[in-house]
C-alpha cells in the first residue's frame, strides 16, 4: 500500500512510568488495606496456606495460629531486630520491610492485633453512609461525595470540569462507541449556551435511547463471555454463535434488569415457561471452545467444558479466580478443590460429547432459531404432517377391513417386499461383486477380504442365493461370458460366515442414506463369541469421524444390541438398547426396523423374530441426520473410521430392506416358513392404498425436516432429566480415580456468608437466585467495579477479575459499596447507573493536568481528574467509519468479514481453516461487532490494539501504544478508504483551512487549534505537490478500497486531502479519549 513521505508525523503519547503513593488522612489500622499486603507480600510464603513451602509449622493467615508470636510480641521483635540471624524476614529473602511497614505492624499489634475477613467476602451492605465535604457545591451526584472526600483527605483539590465539546465525544464513545457527528456537535453547543444542565442532561438521554448503545456496551461483556464465531483450538472451524451476540445488544438497549440479565445466561432455560430469548441467553455457557481432534476423548473434553463454564462464571459473575482449585485447594483464597467440583456439579448435566466434528452441525443440546418466514414455512411443512399422518391411520383402518373381506395371503421369505439388498458372503470376493461391495477399512478404503468360515450349528434360515446381491453378480458374470471364468463350482455352495477383525469388513455401493423420515428393516445373521465391553458395530451407515458421526447404526455392547439415529450424539439422536443382552456364542438373526417417525418408539429391535425390550437412550431429532463430510456415506458392515468394528464376531448375512417390516414377516426370515398375512402385515407390505398412502407421509415427513433444515442453529443449555453424578478429580485428571469419597453435590462456595436459599431448586437456577441475592458479597460489586471501568481508565478495583486475597484493594471501598447497594436498590438497572456516572462531576473533570499533579497521583487512584486513554480497537475502526459516512448502521445477523491483510491469513495459520472470504458492499462497512471473529486467527487491525482473542473469559483488556499501531492507521486499507471516502466530503471545502477544520471536528470532535491548524496546512500543501508531480501515485493511492472513485474531482487534490485526513486519524486528539 502507498504510504506518503510526511514531515508531519502523529503524536503517540506515552506516559513515563513513576513510582508513587498517593498520601491518605490517617486514621485507624484496616487488616485488609494496611496489614494484609505486607503479610501476604512479605510472610507468606514461609508462614501461609502453602504447606509445602511453611517453616517452623507457623501460619501468620490464620489468627489462632498466629496468636502466640503476635500476643507474645516475638513477631515485633523479630521484624524489628537488627541482628540478620534473628531479624524476619530473613536477609536472604531479599523481602526487607520499609519502615513505614514495621511503624503499621507495631501500632496494628498495639492495637490487638485484629484480623478481619478479606473485605469482598463480606455482606454488601444494606446501607452506606455517605461521607460529608468541605466543597458542598462540587457534586453533582452521589458519587462525587465519596470522590471528592478521598481526595480532601489527601489534601488535593479535583480537577476544573472538562470543555463541553471534549465531555460531549468523550461521553458519546463511552455511551456508544461512535463518535459525535458535525450536526450534534453543532446542535449540543447551541443547547450548552441556552441551558448548560439541561444539554448535558438530554444529551446522556438520547445516547442511552439510541440503539448505539447497546452494540458498543456489549463488547465488554462479549470479551467476558469470551464470545468469537469459531471454535478454537487446532482447526477452529466457524461456530452458529451470532445470535446470542444479537441477544447480548437486545438486552441492553431494552435495559434488562442485571440480575435478569445473569440469570437468563446463567438458568433462563430452567425458568417456568421459558421464552426463546431466556434459552437462548443459556448460549454464554456453551460458547467456550470446542475440540475437533481425532482420537479425542469424549470424556475428558466434557470436564474441560464444564471446568471452562466454572472459570466463566466465577471470574465474570463474582470477580474469582478458581482455575487452582480444579486441581488442589486454593492457596491463598478459602476456596477447595471440593468447592470447585460442587460449582461443576451444577454445570455439567446438559447431554453433551465433550467435542464437535468438521461438519455444519450444531454441538448438542441445542435450539433452532426460525425467522418469522422460516417459522411460517415449517409451521406449513407440520400442518401438512398432521394431516398426511390423520390420512394414513384412516386409510390403514380402511386397510384393515379390507383384509378381512379378503383370501388370507402367505407371506414366504423369498416374497417379502421392498428388499433393497441381500449379500450371503458364502463365496469370496472377486470382479463380479465390484459393482456390489468391496472389502474395505476405515469405511471406504479398500482392504484384503476378510477370512470366510463354514457357519456351523445354525438353526436360522439361509437367505436363497438367488436373492443375494453378490450372488446373482456372480451368477449375471457366468451367463455373460461365452467361458467361464470363476473357480467357483456350480453347484450349491456352502454356508459361510464373513470372520470379522474390528479393522475391516465390507463396504456396499450406491445404498441411499438412512435419515429420520426413511422406514428401513436390517436384518442380519450373527454369532458374537467374543463379547467385548466397548461398543462394536454390527451396520451402520453414517458420515463423519470419531469426533462426531451422524446417520443410522446398529451396534452391540456387552452383548446389548443397541439402535441409534443420530444427527449429533448424544443430544440430538434417538436410541434404544435392549434390556437384556442376547446369549452369546450362538447364531441369531438380529433385526433393527425404524418406521420413520423420528421419534425413539419407531426404533424396534428382534431377536429370530421376536421383539425383544428395549430402553430408550434417547429421543429427540432436528434436522437431517445426513450431514455430508469426507467420511462415510455408505452402508457397511463391520468396521468404521476410527471406531471399533465387530471384532471377532461372524455375519452370515445382511439383508436391507426399504420399509419397517413386522413382526410376523421377521418371524418368517427367522425361521423360513411361510405364514398367512395379519393386518399389520398386509397394510404395510400388500395394501395399494396403505402403501400409497406412507409414502405420501414419507414425503411429508422429509418436507418438514427440509424446513427445518434451513434455520439457524445455536447451542444452549438443557438439563438432564437426571443429574450427572461428579466427583472430586484429584490433579484435576479426568480419569483420576473415584469413589463414594470423592463424590461431590451441588454447593456454593463456604466461604461466602450467603447460604444456598432453601426454597431453591439445587441447579442453574437455585445458583442464580444465590448469585443475585441482594447481600451477595461479590455479584454487585463485581458488577458496578466492571461497569465503572468502561468509563475510566482503570475500574476502581484495579484487578476486576481477582477479587480474592491476590487482587488489589478497591481505590474507594465505600464508593463501590454505595455504587453496588444503590445498583441493587434500584433494581440492577444499568442504564441508570451509566447514566449517574457520565453526569458525575469526578466524570466531567478535564483530564489534563500539570506535572506535580501527574507526579503525585500518576495513575489517578484518587479519581482527581478526568479519564484519559486509547479507544478500543473497535472505537477505533467504527470511528472512520462513521467519519466517514461509510458506516452500515444494520444490526444483528451473521458476522461479516472486512477487509483483511494478505492473502488469506486464516489458512496460513491453520491449513485446516476453511478460507477467509471478504465480504462485498455494504457489509465492508458494518460496525466492527459485527466483525468475525476467529480465535486462532482474530482481524489483525483489532489485535494490534489490544483486542482479546475471546479463548477465555477477559473482563479488563491491556492498553498499549506502540508504533504497529500507527503503521495500521496509515497503511490498513479500511483506514486509507474511509480517509479517501471522507475526504471526498469535504471537497466542496476550497479552502485547506475549511477541510482541515471539518476533518478535525468530524474525527476529533472539536476544531483544530492554531498550531494544529498551521501544521496541517503546511502539510497539505506539501502533500498537493507531491501528487501533482506523480498523478500515478496519487491514482495508485485513491484505488485502495472498494468504493468507487468520485470522477469529477481532481486527484491530486484529493489525494492530499485523503493524506490530511489520514494524519489527523493517527493523531492522539482522535485515537485517544480526553
Amino acid at each position: 500500500m502507498f504510504v506518503s513521505i510526511r514531515s508531519f508525523l502523529p503524536l503517540l503519547l506515552v506516559w513515563p512510568t513513576v513510582s508513587c503513593t498517593v498520601a491518605f488522612a490517617a486514621d485507624d489500622i484496616d487488616f485488609n488495606r494496611d496489614i494484609r499486603p505486607i503479610l501476604s507480600d512479605r510472610c507468606y510464603f514461609c508462614h501461609g496456606p502453602d504447606e509445602a513451602t511453611r517453616e517452623a509449622d507457623l501460619r501468620l493467615d490464620i489468627r489462632e495460629d498466629a496468636a502466640y508470636v503476635l500476643e507474645s510480641d516475638e513477631l515485633l521483635d523479630r521484624v524489628q531486630s537488627d541482628d540478620p540471624d534473628l531479624v524476619m524476614p530473613p536477609p536472604h529473602a531479599n523481602l526487607e520491610l520499609t519502615a513505614a511497614q514495621k511503624d503499621l505492624l507495631k501500632r496494628w499489634i498495639e492495637q490487638g492485633s485484629p484480623y478481619a475477613a478479606h473485605w469482598s467476602f463480606e455482606k454488601l451492605p444494606r446501607t452506606v453512609e455517605v461521607p460529608q465535604v468541605k466543597q458542598t457545591e462540587w457534586p453533582k451526584q452521589t458519587i462525587d461525595q465519596f470522590v471528592l472526600a478521598k481526595i480532601e483527605a489527601a489534601g488535593q483539590q479535583p480537577n476544573l470540569e472538562a470543555d463541553p465539546l471534549r465531555w460531549l465525544r468523550r461521553v458519546t464513545l463511552d455511551l456508544t462507541g461512535l463518535p459525535p457527528s458535525a450536526e450534534t456537535i453543532r446542535n449540543f453547543e447551541q443547547a450548552v449556551q441556552t441551558d448548560r444542565e439541561k444539554a448535558y442532561t438530554d444529551a446522556v438521554d438520547q445516547l442511552l435511547q439510541s440503539s448505539a448503545f447497546g452494540e458498543h456496551m456489549s463488547i465488554a461483556w462479549l470479551d467476558v463471555a469470551r464470545y468469537a464465531d469459531s471454535y478454537g483450538y487446532q482447526s477452529d472451524k466457524l461456530n452458529t454463535q451470532w445470535p446470542y451476540r444479537d441477544w447480548v445488544v437486545r438486552a441492553l438497549n431494552q435495559n434488562l434488569p442485571y440480575d435478569d440479565f445473569l440469570t437468563w445466561q446463567i438458568a433462563g432455560d430452567l425458568l417456568e415457561a421459558p421464552t426463546r430469548d431466556q434459552r437462548l441467553a443459556t448460549a454464554f455457557n456453551r460458547i467456550h471452545r470446542l475440540n475437533n481432534e481425532g482420537g479425542a476423548v469424549f470424556e475428558e473434553w466434557r470436564i474441560e467444558n464444564a471446568a471452562d463454564r466454572v472459570h466463566t462464571f466465577s471470574t465474570a459473575v463474582m470477580g474469582l479466580t478458581l482455575e487452582c482449585a480444579r486441581c488442589h485447594d486454593h492457596k491463598y483464597d478459602p476456596i477447595t478443590a471440593r468447592d470447585f467440583y460442587s460449582l461443576s456439579a451444577f454445570f455439567n448435566s446438559i447431554d453433551e460429547s465433550g467435542v464437535y466434528d468438521r461438519t455444519e452441525k450444531v454441538p448438542c443440546p441445542s435450539m433452532l432459531l426460525p425467522t418469522e418466514e422460516e417459522s411460517a414455512a415449517l409451521e406449513l411443512a407440520r400442518t401438512k404432517l398432521a394431516t398426511s399422518e390423520r390420512q394414513y391411520e384412516t386409510v390403514r383402518a380402511d386397510a384393515k377391513k379390507r383384509f378381512h373381506a379378503s383370501e388370507a395371503a402367505s407371506i414366504t421369505a423369498d416374497d417379502i417386499p421392498d428388499l433393497r439388498l441381500a449379500l450371503a458372503f458364502d463365496q469370496g470376493f472377486d470382479n463380479a461383486v465390484k459393482p456390489i461391495y468391496h472389502p474395505s477399512e476405515s469405511d471406504r478404503s479398500w482392504a484384503k477380504m476378510c477370512d470366510l468360515v463354514p457357519v456351523e450349528g445354525c438353526e436360522i434360515a439361509r437367505l436363497n442365493p438367488t436373492l443375494a446381491d453378490d450372488e446373482k453378480a456372480r451368477s449375471a458374470a457366468k451367463d455373460d461370458s461365452k467361458e467361464a471364468t470363476s473357480d467357483q463350482p456350480d453347484t450349491p455352495t456352502n454356508r459361510m460366515a464373513l470372520k470379522l477383525d474390528g479393522e475391516r469388513g465390507v463396504t456396499t455401493h450406491d445404498i441411499e442414506p438412512l435419515d429420520r423420515w426413511t422406514p428401513f428393516t436390517v436384518v442380519v445373521t450373527l454369532n458374537d463369541p467374543e463379547r467385548s465391553p466397548e461398543r462394536s458395530l454390527i451396520v451402520h451407515h453414517t458420515r463423519g469421524t470419531d469426533c462426531g458421526y451422524n446417520g443410522y447404526d446398529l451396534t452391540i455392547q456387552d452383548g446389548h444390541l443397541e439402535s441409534r439415529m443420530a444427527r449429533v450424539w448424544p443430544g440430538n439422536a434417538i436410541s434404544v438398547r435392549t434390556v437384556k443382552p442376547i446369549p452369546a456364542n450362538q447364531w441369531h438373526q438380529v433385526a433393527a426396523t425404524y418406521d420413520g417417525s423420528s421419534q425413539a418408539s419407531g426404533l424396534k429391535l428382534f431377536l429370530n423374530g421376536r421383539e425383544l425390550k428395549t430402553v430408550t437412550l434417547r429421543d429427540e431429532l432436528k434436522k437431517s441426520c445426513n450431514v455430508v463430510v469426507d467420511h462415510g456415506g455408505e452402508f457397511v458392515i463391520g468396521q468404521r473410521f476410527r471406531a471399533r468394528g465387530f471384532a471377532g464376531g461372524l455375519i452370515d448375512d445382511v439383508r436391507l430392506y426399504e420399509r419397517n417390516l413386522t413382526s410376523l414377516e421377521l418371524q418368517v426370515l427367522a425361521t423360513g416358513e411361510a405364514r398367512p398375512a395379519d393386518a399389520a402385515t398386509f397394510a404395510s407390505a400388500l395394501d395399494q392404498d396403505a402403501r400409497d398412502a406412507f409414502a405420501q407421509l414419507r414425503q411429508a415427513r422429509h418436507e418438514f425436516v427440509m424446513a427445518e433444515e434451513v434455520i439457524q442453529e445455536i447451542p444452549i443449555m438443557r438439563e438432564l432429566d437426571e443429574p450427572r453424578e461428579t466427583h472430586l478429580l484429584l490433579r484435576g485428571e479426568y480419569d483420576a480415580e473415584t469413589d463414594e469419597t470423592t463424590r461431590v453435590e451441588r454447593t456454593v462456595l463456604k466461604a461466602i456468608p450467603i447460604p444456598f436459599p432453601e426454597d431453591a431448586p439445587k441447579d442453574r437456577l437455585g445458583l442464580a437466585q444465590w448469585i443475585t441475592h441482594p447481600e451477595h458479597p461479590l455479584t454487585a460489586r463485581v458488577a458496578v467495579n466492571r461497569l465503572w471501568g468502561n468509563f475510566f481508565a482503570d475500574p476502581l478495583v484495579r484487578t476486576p477479575e481477582n477479587f480474592g486475597l491476590q487482587g488489589d484493594l478497591p481505590t474507594h471501598p465505600k464508593l463501590l459499596d454505595w455504587l453496588a447497594r444503590d445498583f441493587i436498590d434500584h433494581d440492577w438497572d444499568i442504564q441508570r447507573l451509566c447514566r449517574n456516572i457520565v453526569l458525575s462531576a469526578t466524570y466531567r473533570q478535564d483530564s489534563r493536568c500539570t506535572q506535580e499533579q501527574f507526579n503525585s497521583d500518576p495513575t489517578n487512584r484518587l479519581l482527581a481528574r478526568g479519564p484519559s486513554y486509547r479507544l478500543a480497537a473497535e472505537q477505533i475502526r467504527d470511528l472512520a467509519l462513521a467519519a466517514s459516512g461509510l458506516l452500515n448502521p444494520e444490526m444483528g445477523g451473521p458476522p461479516v468479514s472486512p477487509y483483511q491483510p494478505g492473502q488469506d491469513l486464516w489458512r496460513e495459520s491453520n491449513g485446516m481453516s476453511p478460507p477467509y472470504q471478504q465480504s462485498v458492499g455494504k457489509s465492508l462497512y458494518r460496525r466492527s461487532l459485527y466483525s468475525v471473529w476467529k480465535r486462532t486467527a482474530p482481524l489483525p487491525n483489532m489485535m494490534v490494539f489490544d483486542a482479546s482473542s475471546r479463548e477465555v473469559c477477559t473482563v479488563k483488556r491491556s492498553r498499549t501504544n506502540t508504533p504497529l499501531q500507527a503503521l495500521v492507521l496509515l497503511n490498513d486499507e479500511q483506514f486509507i478508504e474511509a480517509a479517501r471516502v471522507l475526504a471526498t466530503t469535504l471537497m466542496s471545502n476550497e479552502a485547506p483551512e475549511r477541510r482541515i477544520e471539518n476533518a478535525f471536528l468530524q474525527l476529533a470532535g472539536r476544531r483544530p487549534d492554531t498550531t494544529e491548524l498551521e501544521e496541517l496546512v503546511a502539510l497539505y500543501q506539501q502533500e498537493q505537490t507531491i501528487f501533482e508531480k506523480d498523478i500515478e501515485a496519487a491514482k495508485s493511492y485513491l484505488s485502495i478500497g472498494e468504493r468507487e472513485l468520485p470522477s469529477d474531482v481532481s486527484l491530486a487534490e484529493l489525494a492530499a486531502t485523503t493524506s490530511l485526513c489520514q494524519v489527523i486519524l493517527n493523531l492522539d486528539a482522535t485515537i485517544w479519549k480526553r
